[in-house]
């Protein structure tokens, strides 16, 4: 049945392999990047697969005001959703600031899911749809740290991915226990060549590269579980998807309940959104 899909990260790596067998599929997709020009080309691209409707939209999710723009674009173009697509990221060595004054890291990699989920709930309804984020395995020793969310203070690159993935798990954990007729899953794409490190620097950046070389897998390997999740009727819902091409093997997302909801509500205050 041809649904309408959204994707954030739509003109690279997972996001774009993902349009790209969408495309073919024969469904409508809205998908967003911060390259205007990049994005058109690809939207025209994908147009010509099987009669897809593509959209591009160009936002930059790394502030509130650019996701609550992406929001507002997406309602304007469709009352429904049937596949949420999250697979934005990125990975930096030094702490980056945008302009709001946030963490650059914790709102790409984790807000703006949050965001999204929550600002397109309706048309998520309205469309029978889910969620699928693109995640990575949880680091030993993750915490949410309440006093700091934003990383003012000690920042370190491995405190920061820690966070911002335990954010994203305990998040599809919360959106379960509140909205238990959208499945949210996250699964695990391994090693694939992306340019998510572009803002590592120095022997950090020289190690992952090393990684990428000899772990990666391709970006078809790497879409198989978002593929698997998308055309199934289960509503299975808050489960991570650990391996890589492996959709039968699923790890339920059981978190500190308090913690989880503890997130939702400050997320909520620092997005500025009112519960519904």
């Amino acid at each position: 049945m041809r649904k309408t899909i959204i994707i954030t990260g739509g003109t690279g790596g997972i996001g774009h392999a993902a349009a790209i067998a969408f495309a073919k599929q024969g469904n409508d997709l809205i998908f967003q990047g911060r390259d205007a020009e990049k994005g058109k080309k690809i939207a025209e691209e994908l147009t010509k697969l099987s009669g897809t409707k593509a959209t591009f939209i160009a936002a930059d999710v790394s502030t509130i005001d650019g996701i609550k723009a992406l929001a507002a674009e997406i309602k304007k173009l469709t009352p429904e959703i049937g596949l949420l697509i999250h697979s934005t990221g990125t990975f930096n060595s030094e702490r980056r600031e945008t302009k709001d004054g946030f963490y650059e890291s914790f709102t790409v990699n984790y807000l703006c899911k949050f965001m999204l989920d929550t600002l397109l709930l309706e048309e998520l309804k309205r469309g029978e749809g889910r969620v699928i984020i693109v995640g990575a395995q949880l680091m030993r020793n993750a915490a949410i740290n309440f006093d700091d969310l934003q990383m003012k203070n000690r920042y370190s690159i491995k405190k920061s991915r820690g966070q911002n993935m335990l954010a994203v798990y305990l998040h599809a954990q919360e959106f379960t226990k509140r909205n238990n007729s959208i499945p949210i899953n996250v699964i695990n794409p391994g090693f694939v060549k992306t340019n998510i490190y572009r803002n590592l620097k120095g022997a950090m950046k020289l190690f992952m590269r090393v990684l990428e070389f000899f772990l990666s897998n391709s970006a078809e390997e790497a879409i198989v579980n978002i593929l698997e999740l998308a055309k199934t009727d289960s509503m299975d819902s808050g489960y991570y998807y650990p391996k890589v091409a492996k959709p039968a093997v699923k790890e339920k997302i059981d978190f500190d309940t308090d913690v989880a909801s503890k997130l939702w509500d400050e997320s909520l205050i620092i997005a500025k959104l009112k519960q519904e």
